[in-house]
């Protein structure tokens, strides 16, 4: 069966199908999503899809932060249901708990081709680390998007001017546990992570593209905006528990 193929090439599944009449892989083997690295608690996986284009059926069985970096319009199956649409705007962040859904499902990509970056979590349930007693980030330019026991999904925003609006060029945070940061604009930031870690760079300068990601450790987080092509920037920061 190839990777991709077109739409139309082949019939929407039915409900009357049985999971043996399915050819599927694990999402790790679907070559349309691509592994970037794998650390022992993530997995960051880039998923790109040209325009009409069709997934293999494929199974997920972790807890997933999708962070959309285009514009998402395509249809999404999910097995056994009818066909939906899953449309996003670039930007967007949604979390799906697939330990529990083990989801199996195709994706078709339509006039606009689909581009996403997963944070696949890999922590086992009773390994996830008890943060209700954790204070949750609250200052200028940081928006809390989503707060469960795998994880907290934050918007962090870094404006060159930063004598309007809600945001500044420059955030600093206090990391209570590991985390990832992906870029949603191109820009050139100052990284600076102080932890105890020695293997960690402490002050790094970057240039980042859209859908770049960086590993943070615990520790204090400086994220300082150099330069960009626009105003402001936005960062999505998902911290691992």
């Amino acid at each position: 069966m190839p990777a991709s193929m077109t739409a139309t090439a082949a019939p929407m599944e039915t409900q009357t199908q049985s999971k043996s009449d399915v050819d599927y892989v694990l999402v790790d083997f679907e070559p349309l999503h691509k592994q970037r690295w794998r650390s022992e608690t993530v997995r960051l996986v880039c998923v790109e899809f040209p325009p009409h284009t069709r997934s293999l059926w494929h199974k997920h069985l972790n807890y997933g932060i999708y962070v959309v970096m285009a514009p998402l319009n395509v249809t999404e199956q999910p097995f056994g249901q009818e066909p939906r649409p899953l449309v996003q705007e670039k930007g967007s962040v949604f979390c799906r708990d697939h330990t529990k859904d083990k989801l199996l499902h195709v994706i078709n990509s339509h006039n606009t081709p689909l581009f996403i970056v997963e944070v696949e979590l890999l922590k086992k349930k009773k390994d996830i680390m008890p943060h209700d007693q954790v204070a949750l980030h609250s200052s200028k330019g940081v928006e809390l998007l989503n707060n469960e026991p795998e994880c907290r999904v934050y918007r962090l925003t870094l404006q060159n001017d930063s004598s309007e609006g809600q945001s500044a060029n420059e955030i600093s945070l206090g990391l209570p546990t590991g985390a990832v940061l992906v870029g949603l604009d191109d820009c050139e930031v100052e990284v600076t992570n102080v932890s105890e870690d020695p293997m960690v760079d402490s002050e790094r300068t970057l240039s980042l593209k859209v859908a770049d990601d960086v590993q943070l450790s615990a520790g204090k987080l400086n994220l300082k905006l150099l330069s960009s092509k626009t105003s402001k920037v936005q960062f999505i920061l998902a911290e691992v528990y």
